[in-house]
């Protein structure tokens, strides 16, 4: 029997991506050749898509500087304690996750607003793995533009990737 190729491989069933608004228009962060926006407010989004249902999405951008930390530190304090929450940077916007003691391995993850709540379960092994990976881009990548630099934040990542 052959291995499976990377063409046979299931699709990931979480994708996290990263934007920054610039002149107007969402742009992914890697795809950025210059940035002459402020770095005191940076306007961005994350994109957290499970099974292509996107629980984070464009229209709920914030300053996505702050919003990444707190992203991190909510998901991180599930990790630690079963259940973490943060709101976003400027917006009454709750970001929360919790583990499901009836689905071992999985979360629970919920954006909610004033006017709207989306959820989704989401295999926690694979949405740990993808914001750190994408969590790790930004700070790598827009870290070349704007002085980012949250340690303990990246440091939480790398322990994410490293298990």
């Amino acid at each position: 029997m052959t291995p499976p190729t990377s063409d046979d491989a299931p699709p990931p069933r979480v994708r996290v991506e990263t934007f920054v608004r610039v002149d107007g228009e969402f742009r992914p962060v890697g795809e950025l050749t210059r940035y002459d926006g402020s770095c005191t407010y940076v306007p961005g989004a994350i994109v957290l898509a499970v099974d292509e249902f996107e629980l984070l999405s464009l229209d709920l951008w914030d300053d996505v500087d702050w919003l990444w930390p707190f992203v991190i530190q909510a998901l991180d304090e599930c990790r630690r304690t079963g259940s973490g929450r943060t709101m976003f940077p400027d917006q009454p916007i709750t970001f929360s996750a919790e583990t499901m003691p009836r689905r071992p391995g999985y979360l629970l993850v919920s954006v909610t607003s004033s006017t709207s709540r989306r959820r989704v379960v989401a295999p926690a092994d694979e949405l740990y793995a993808a914001v750190a990976r994408a969590g790790q881009a930004w700070f790598d990548q827009f870290g070349w533009f704007c002085a980012v630099q949250a340690p303990r934040e990246e440091s939480i990542l790398a322990g994410w990737l490293a298990t």
